[in-house]
């Protein structure tokens, strides 16, 4: 697929409002909403039936995600939500391990490693949220077990460069995790490629994949044990329903602990497809035009940009400074333009599925509302 204006008409929601919130919550196409509808209709006329079915597809599914983010199938596990992934990644972990992350990280990112009784260092950052390999070399020079870190920073929009950082980390012999919530589907992503040790995304924002499904995936110098929370389906022979011992898989489907989550899982498979059949290198240099020229105008008008702007750190999140953002967040939905107050600013992200009327229409309702500085 290579024309916008048809990949656009593929997220009906957009034909009803701007929406520039993907950082908040992606709109969903119609095929992922199939995707997910499916086993619902095929529940409704079959019963449980259908579970041989469903169980087969999501192997199938489980086998073009972990493909997307260069994991491997068996050690790609499907999850309700990334902080469950967090705290299984946590409770993993040998006991007091100590973890570096940045001071403005998200907090599922930080706190199950609290809870677990971990040990969280935390490294400075200027406002743009910017960690680069250097300054992320002189923080490891008291020794820590992981560096966590999102490839986007959901506040500021700051975009990591994961090669550089991993290959710090490996040089420290310290585990790489990174949140990759606010850039699947948006940028890419290769576990092998960047030195990633375990990625960790939700599918409700950049790979509009609606709520209720996550992706867990390890590989690289994680050492796979016996997973921390268990159910039935993390044994290796589930269906033998053992209940006086313990032979647990050691990742992927252990982590999943009990049925799949069909619905969720099938629409996070159908939406990488859809994204992977646009291109994510394309969608990826869409995105930067469409924030360059937002960022462009915001700067021409006075307006101060938080985000970092240098292309190689540029995300699809703008976070620009204006007076009373949540009070001009909500003035702004009510003309049918969707954004988001965070971090004392308005925060505007764009999806391949904008285009340059989406930004014009939200600087003609900015101009409109606050003055140029």
């Amino acid at each position: 697929m290579s024309d916008w204006s048809a990949f656009r008409a593929l997220f009906p929601a957009l034909g009803t409002c701007t929406y520039l919130n993907t950082a908040g919550g992606g709109v969903m196409s119609r095929q992922v909403a199939d995707a997910a509808m499916t086993y619902y209709r095929e529940s409704v006329l079959m019963g449980d039936i259908g579970w041989d079915r469903w169980l087969e597809r999501s192997e199938r599914d489980r086998s073009d995600v972990a493909g997307f983010i260069g994991a491997r199938p068996f050690r790609t596990a499907f999850l309700p939500n990334a902080s469950l992934g967090f705290n299984i990644l946590a409770r993993a972990l040998p006991e007091g391990s100590r973890l570096l992350a940045t001071d403005q990280e998200f907090p599922s990112c930080t706190t199950p490693f609290l809870r677990a009784g971990h040990e969280v260092l935390f490294l400075s950052t200027p406002p743009d949220g910017r960690v680069e390999a250097e300054s992320l070399r002189r923080a490891l020079a008291d020794p820590v077990d992981a560096f966590v870190v999102s490839s986007v920073q959901y506040a500021n929009g700051f975009r990591a460069d994961l090669r550089a950082l991993s290959a710090v980390c490996r040089d420290r012999g310290v585990l790489f995790l990174v949140d990759a919530t606010q850039s699947i589907g948006a940028f890419p992503i290769h576990m092998e490629h960047d030195g990633i040790d375990a990625l960790v995304f939700s599918g409700y924002k950049w790979a509009t994949a609606g709520y209720g499904n996550a992706v867990l995936a390890t590989g690289g110098r994680w050492v796979e044990g016996d997973p921390p929370l268990i159910g039935w389906r993390s044994a290796r022979e589930a269906y033998a329903l053992q209940n006086d011992g313990l032979d647990l898989l050691t990742g992927g489907v252990g982590h999943e602990m009990g049925h799949p989550p069909f619905p969720g899982l099938f629409a996070m498979a159908e939406a990488l497809r859809l994204l992977e059949a646009q291109g994510v290198d394309r969608i990826a240099a869409r995105i930067q035009q469409l924030t360059a020229q937002l960022a462009a105008a915001l700067l021409e008008r006075g307006h101060a940009v938080r985000s970092n702007l240098d292309e190689a750190r540029r995300s699809g999140i703008v976070l620009v400074d204006l007076p009373e953002a949540p009070a001009l967040c909500q003035a702004l939905r009510r003309e049918q333009v969707w954004t988001t107050a965070r971090d004392g600013g308005l925060r505007v992200s764009l999806h391949g599925y904008n285009d340059a009327e989406d930004v014009e229409r939200f600087l003609e309702m900015l101009d409109r509302l606050v003055p140029e500085a």
